[in-house]
């Protein structure tokens, strides 16, 4: 091989090796990706076992188009003493995911108050507002104390 072909490929070679190394500094800066669908994703609150414990999450999905209507997910995650917090249990709250109403956070309420959750429901075709109040237990356990009216 020739020298003068060999500095195309050594050029190459550094450009690889230069992208490879910058490659997981950019990933960890990337914000993790988030569907469209997600319309609310917030934490706060608690929970506590004999063992373990740590905060509530929820995710609320809307789906639709003409008549929106949502999916909510409580998640239960874990503070560590030694790393980040990892979650223990998800659960598809069903009661409040058939079709029917668009859930969202009570600006007016305080979400999180311990293990109970608070959320405002609209309902998909009667716009009547109600309020939810969701007690968690342990890592996927809840009752649901206040629900829409049907």
């Amino acid at each position: 091989m020739s020298a003068a072909a060999a500095r195309p490929r050594s050029w190459l070679l550094a450009a690889g090796l230069l992208l490879a190394a910058l490659a997981p500094a950019a990933a960890r800066d990337a914000a993790p990706e988030v569907p469209p669908q997600v319309d609310t994703v917030t934490t706060g609150g608690e929970w506590r076992t004999a063992r373990d414990g740590g905060v509530l999450r929820i995710v609320i999905v809307h789906q639709g188009f003409e008549h929106v209507h949502s999916r909510l997910w409580l998640e239960w995650l874990a503070s560590g003493e030694r790393g980040p917090a990892r979650r223990v249990a998800r659960v598809l709250v069903k009661e409040l995911s058939g079709g029917m109403n668009v859930l969202a956070v009570d600006e007016r309420a305080r979400t999180f108050e311990g293990p109970r959750i608070r959320l405002r429901s609209t309902h998909s075709y009667s716009h009547e507002t109600s309020n939810i109040v969701i007690e968690a237990g342990a890592p996927g356990r809840y009752q649901l104390l206040e629900q829409p009216s049907r």
